[in-house]
């Protein structure tokens, strides 16, 4: 039986095999480099191979890690990477869960298609990886699931409806699954950043599909990717359940649980339109 205390052991990531979705920028791209810094042996996957072979090359030892081009919304791809995977190294300890895109549009500025277009990418292309590779976990009585969530995993506010509830989808997944494990070797960090100085808000699908294309002040004054990295690594390091990280955004969700009607009067007040 796992105790608080036993939670907290740290677990170092060096000589783990840790596959990375979403590795060719932001967030996983500094998770790559954090934990190659580690002497962690990495696969990096994401759609765009030359930036996938550029972060590999700007890791510690990077011919010790291996890009493997994937499209998380294609799940019928995903079992033929994981077997590139043990085919390389043998075997898995940790799946970093990171695709994600965003979102800046309004409810009712926003298709169906542009709905189901992030949950794909967001929700259920991180599933489908779950269940590729939770089989391999259960087998060795071992491995961690990292989840890339946000703190609008934990809340919502304007122009982010459908990012934050593939990201709440996320939670209720992931805890679920944490329970049916509880009597394994497995576990589960779920990550929430705030804001963190990445290209998401430039990514970020409009209602219509089209890129907000650009960096909004809030992402341009964020928390630097590299300082993100290093305190996440730490938290998954101790197998933490779960961790908060950024700016003063951070206590969000403990101030909700303690005054919700207070969050749900301010959100809107203090989130500008971008």
């Amino acid at each position: 039986m796992h105790t608080e205390t036993s939670i907290l052991i740290s677990m170092s990531t060096q000589g783990k095999n840790i596959w990375i979705s979403g590795a060719s920028s932001g967030i996983g791209a500094a998770l790559a480099i954090e934990l190659a810094s580690r002497e962690a042996n990495l696969i990096l996957s994401a759609r765009r191979v030359d930036r996938l072979e550029e972060v590999r090359a700007r890791c510690a030892r990077p011919d010790d890690h291996i890009s493997i081009p994937l499209d998380v919304t294609h799940p019928e791809t995903h079992e033929a990477a994981f077997r590139k995977i043990l085919e390389r190294f043998g075997r898995l300890d940790m799946l970093v869960l990171n695709s994600g895109i965003g979102q800046r549009s309004a409810i009712s500025e926003t298709t169906n298609e542009i709905e189901r277009r992030i949950m794909e990418v967001n929700y259920f292309g991180s599933t489908s990886l779950t269940r590729i590779v939770l089989p391999h976990f259960i087998e060795q009585n071992s491995g961690q699931f990292v989840v890339i969530s946000s703190i609008m995993g934990k809340l919502s506010t304007p122009r982010r409806a459908t990012y934050a509830a593939s990201k709440h989808a996320l939670h209720g997944y992931f805890e679920g699954l944490r329970a049916e494990l509880h009597n394994t070797g497995i576990s589960i960090s779920m990550v929430c950043p705030g804001y963190v100085h990445t290209e998401i808000s430039i990514h970020s699908l409009e209602g219509s599909g089209v890129p907000f294309g650009e960096m909004d002040d809030v992402h341009q004054n964020a928390m630097r990717v590299d300082l993100f990295a290093r305190k996440a690594v730490r938290q998954i390091e101790k197998k933490k359940p779960i961790c908060y990280i950024g700016g003063p955004e951070r206590f969000a969700p403990y101030l909700e649980r303690i005054s919700p009607s207070f969050v749900r009067f301010a959100l809107p007040r203090l989130v500008t339109r971008d």
